[in-house]
C-alpha cells in the first residue's frame, strides 16, 4: 500500500504539510478521435455528469484540500483531460521537440481571456517559448481577424527556411479549492469572485433570452460592448448549431462550448491567415482551470493549483497534419517537475515551501501564493495590505493635473455615421463633393444588414 500513497513532498526537506491516501476514484478516461486528445461532447439534454457536479460543488473537508489527488479528481469530475499546468507544460514541450518545434525558433500565439489570472498559464508559455504574441479577448472569444494573426507570424523566428508558430487557445474557469464552480479568490481582495466572469454572463443572459435573440448577422455587435457581443453572439450560434438547451446548461457547460467555439474559429482564421508552404505550425487547445485556495493567505496552509484541459493538439509540419495525444506522453517526476516549473514563476525567488506530487493521472506542483500576489499586482502579502495608506500620499498633488476636455463634437463608437460624415464635410469644405455620396452608401448598406437580419429572423420563427 506504501506505493499507492501520494505524499505532498515539499521542495524543502523537514515540510509539516500532511500525507493522504489516494481517494478511490475512477478517473474518466480522454475520449480519443483521430488521434486528438478531445474534451468530451456536452449532452444536448443538460449538463455532461450531473451527478458528479453536484457533489464535487459541496465544499470538500480541509482534508480533502490538502490532498493533490482529491483536487485532481475534483477537476477531473468536471473536465476529464486535466492536468496539472506544470504537467501539461512539459508534456507539450516534449510533444513538439519531437517536430523541431523550440522555444529557440518558435513563437508562441496565446490567445487567453483578458483576466489577468489566466497570466499563470501565460509565464508557464513564456518560459518555454519567450515573449508571446497575444491575441487575447473576453472570454477567450477571437476578434484579431487575419491582420491580427499576420502580425503575429512576422514575428516569427525563421529555421530551415521557415517560420514556427505555435497557437494556445483556453477559456477559462474557477474550481476553488472548496470545489465550488465558478469561484475564485484573487490576491487582495477579501471576497470570492467569478471566473469566467464574461462567460458567466453569457449564461445567465442566454437563459433568461434564449439563443434565436442572440444570433446576429456576422459583423453585427454593440459599439460601446464589441468584444462581449461578438462572444455572446458566438455562444449563442454554437449552441444552437448543437441544439442544447439554454435553460438547462451550467457554467461548465458553457465553458466547453466556448472551448470548442473558440477552437474552431481559431482553426478557421488559420486557414484564411497561414500559409503552409512558408510555415510549420501547432494547435493546442483547451479549458484553463483555476483551482486556488478558498483562502487566499499565507496562514491557510491549502495549495493553490492550477489545471489546464486539453482539447486538441496537432501540428501541421511540411503541411502534413499530425495530431499528438498528451496522455502517451510521460509525465515528469517530481523532482523534474520542480527544476522546470522554477524557471516559469517571472523571476521569483521560490522561498515558500511548496507542495509537489505525483496523483493517479499526473505530476501536481502548487503555484506559490507569493508568486499570486506580487505577479497579479498585490506587491505587498494579503496580511500586509491593511498598512497601505488609504487616501493618497501628499507628494501626489506635485504629479497631477486638470485633464484636457474631450472634444464634444469627436464621433463617438455608438455614432451615426451619418452625423460623423456631416460634420467632417463642415469642417473640410473641399471634401463635401466626395463625402456627399458616402452617408446614401452607409444608409444602403445599414438597410442590407437590417433585411439579412430580418430574413435570419424569419428562417428561425419557421423552425
Amino acid at each position: 500500500m506504501a506505493s499507492m500513497k501520494m505524499s505532498m513532498r515539499s521542495a524543502k526537506v523537514g515540510s509539516a504539510r500532511p500525507s493522504c491516501p489516494v481517494h478511490g476514484l475512477v478517473v474518466p478516461k480522454p475520449v480519443a478521435r483521430s488521434g486528438a486528445w478531445t474534451a468530451p461532447r456536452q449532452n444536448v439534454a443538460g449538463p455532461v455528469n450531473a451527478e458528479a457536479a453536484t457533489a464535487v460543488h459541496t465544499p470538500h473537508s480541509r482534508e480533502d484540500q490538502l490532498c493533490l489527488n482529491a483536487r485532481h479528481d475534483q477537476v477531473m469530475a468536471h473536465f476529464p483531460t486535466a492536468l496539472g499546468v506544470d504537467d501539461f507544460m512539459a508534456r507539450v514541450e516534449v510533444a513538439l521537440s519531437g517536430f523541431g518545434f523550440t522555444g529557440d525558433n518558435t513563437i508562441a500565439m496565446t490567445n487567453l481571456c483578458r483576466d489577468e489570472v489566466t497570466t499563470v498559464l501565460k509565464d508557464k508559455i513564456e518560459a518555454v517559448f519567450g515573449s508571446s504574441f497575444n491575441t487575447n479577448g473576453l472570454g477567450g472569444v477571437l476578434t484579431c481577424g487575419v491582420t491580427g494573426m499576420g502580425a503575429g507570424f512576422s514575428h516569427s523566428p525563421i529555421s530551415n527556411g521557415k517560420e514556427h508558430y505555435v497557437f494556445f487557445a483556453f477559456p477559462h474557469i474557477g474550481i476553488n479549492s472548496a470545489g465550488e464552480v465558478g469561484a475564485i479568490t484573487r490576491p487582495g481582495r477579501p471576497n470570492k469572485s467569478c471566473a469566467c466572469g464574461a462567460l458567466q454572463k453569457c449564461l445567465i443572459e442566454l437563459k433568461a433570452e434564449g439563443y434565436s435573440k442572440n444570433c446576429k448577422v456576422p459583423g453585427v455587435h454593440d459599439p460601446l460592448d464589441p468584444e462581449y457581443s461578438i462572444l455572446k453572439q458566438r455562444l449563442a450560434r454554437r449552441v444552437r448549431f448543437e441544439g442544447m438547451d439554454p435553460t438547462k446548461m451550467s457554467l461548465v457547460d458553457i465553458t466547453h462550448v466556448a472551448e470548442r467555439t473558440i477552437t474552431n474559429d481559431l482553426e478557421y482564421l488559420i486557414e484564411k491567415s497561414v500559409n503552409a508552404q512558408k510555415a510549420n505550425y501547432a494547435v493546442i487547445t483547451g479549458v484553463q482551470i483555476h483551482n486556488w485556495c478558498s483562502e487566499l493567505s499565507a496562514t491557510s496552509g491549502v495549495p493553490s493549483l492550477e489545471f489546464v484541459a486539453p482539447a486538441r493538439m496537432f501540428v501541421v509540419v511540411d503541411g502534413k497534419k499530425t495530431f499528438i495525444d498528451l496522455s502517451r506522453v510521460p509525465t515528469m517526476s517530481p523532482r523534474q517537475l520542480q527544476l522546470m516549473a522554477k524557471a516559469s514563476i517571472s523571476g521569483q525567488k521560490e522561498i515558500e515551501t511548496a507542495a509537489i506530487g505525483k496523483t493517479t493521472a499526473g505530476t501536481l506542483k502548487e503555484i506559490p501564493l507569493k508568486y499570486l500576489t506580487q505577479r497579479l499586482g498585490v506587491t505587498k502579502d494579503p496580511e500586509e495590505l491593511s498598512v497601505i495608506p488609504a487616501t493618497a500620499l501628499s507628494w501626489t498633488a506635485n504629479i497631477t493635473t486638470d485633464a484636457p476636455i474631450r472634444e464634444e463634437n469627436a464621433p463617438n463608437m455608438a455614432d451615426n455615421d451619418y452625423t460623423s460624415f456631416q460634420l467632417f464635410a463642415e469642417n473640410n469644405p473641399n471634401q463635401q463633393a466626395v463625402l456627399e455620396a458616402t452617408p446614401a452608401a452607409v444608409t444602403a448598406l445599414l438597410a442590407e444588414i437590417q433585411n439579412l437580419s430580418s430574413r435570419v429572423q424569419s428562417l428561425e420563427k419557421k423552425k
